[in-house]
């Protein structure tokens, strides 16, 4: 046990210590909060098993929250916390209700979060100029560790760029996954995924090329581009760390233009930067138009597509709009 724990604590502790749901840097993320909220219920509710967590300790930590002036966003991201936690927590006896239930059965209100900051795409130019650069030193710096962290970025680029998928959900592709998408078509996304929702994402040409190459090198039961004896969240820095260090190589006055966004309520403009994220952006953009382009309306096409990228909203979807369409 814990030393200093709650019993409450120290079981939402062994939750994480256990998980694999989600990513790394989600569970770290919801680990601390998770923390905080079962520390602050085990005080005021003396609760001391998580299986009897209900609707009643999650409304009343949110009202607590929110007295302690804190805003929107960190009261909602607490939420999440609570719900990753309980989902992942075993024989629970109660659902927790989302945040409309709940602040409508608690009577409390959580404002509206400012949820779309501005377009995060990447230009033609922009991704051409990129992909300009990983070939650049990679061919420069054939055995070094940044010519292979090129290399990966390259390929999980693409992965964003014609999939949708996140940084996480390409960096930590398996041998197994490759094989099994170039067999099928489909490439299966799992405990890997953002709140470890799985999905199916068809497989597209460019990255059908870029498994057939990368399962050359890969061992059985290795992972395409997380190294020997390198932990997966490091891989995942690495690449993400290789997009920082060249990304102003590759940006243009247009793309800064397009990303830059005013906040209405400081009044103050702010401008995007270019990551890896911001290619999903650009599949999410191309496949709402694809749709639209169908026929669907707008509301339809998002609706379509939400689900494609591992979302449950169709509000989700605007976001990656950027305000456009």
């Amino acid at each position: 046990m814990s030393k200093g724990l709650s019993s409450l604590e120290q079981q939402v502790q062994k939750v994480f210590k256990h998980t694999r749901a989600g990513s790394y840097a989600t569970r770290d993320k919801y680990k601390g909060a998770a923390m905080r909220a079962a520390n602050w219920i085990s005080q005021e509710f003396k609760l001391q098993n998580l299986k009897n967590l209900q609707d009643k300790h999650v409304a009343a930590y949110a009202k607590y929250l929110q007295a302690q002036d804190l805003k929107p966003k960190t009261i909602k991201d607490s939420l999440s916390a609570i719900r990753y936690m309980h989902d992942n927590a075993p024989e629970t006896k109660h659902t927790i209700s989302d945040n409309k239930t709940l602040q409508q059965e608690y009577k409390f209100t959580i404002p509206k979060v400012q949820t779309i900051k501005g377009d995060r795409s990447w230009t033609k130019e922009e991704y051409s100029k990129m992909m300009n650069v990983t070939r650049q030193v990679a061919s420069s710096k054939s055995d070094s560790q940044d010519a292979r962290s090129a290399r990966d970025y390259r390929d999980v680029s693409v992965m964003a760029k014609t999939m949708g998928m996140r940084v996480a959900e390409a960096t930590l592709s398996s041998r197994y996954q490759a094989e099994e998408a170039l067999r099928t078509g489909t490439y299966n996304i799992g405990s890997e995924a953002k709140n470890g929702r799985p999905r199916s994402v068809p497989l597209s040409p460019e990255v059908r090329q870029v498994l057939e190459e990368r399962i050359k090198d890969t061992p059985r039961g290795g992972k395409l581009f997380v190294q020997r004896n390198e932990k997966s969240h490091h891989a995942i820095d690495r690449i993400e760390q290789f997009n920082k260090n060249h990304r102003e190589k590759a940006e243009t006055l247009s793309g800064r233009s397009q990303r830059t966004w005013t906040d209405r309520h400081q009044e103050k403009a702010y401008t995007n930067n270019l990551t890896v994220h911001g290619l999903r952006y650009n599949y999410i953009q191309e496949r709402v138009q694809q749709e639209i382009d169908k026929g669907f309306t707008r509301e339809q096409a998002a609706q379509i597509v939400t689900k494609e990228v591992g979302h449950n909203r169709a509000d989700v979807i605007y976001i990656y709009l950027g305000g456009k369409m």
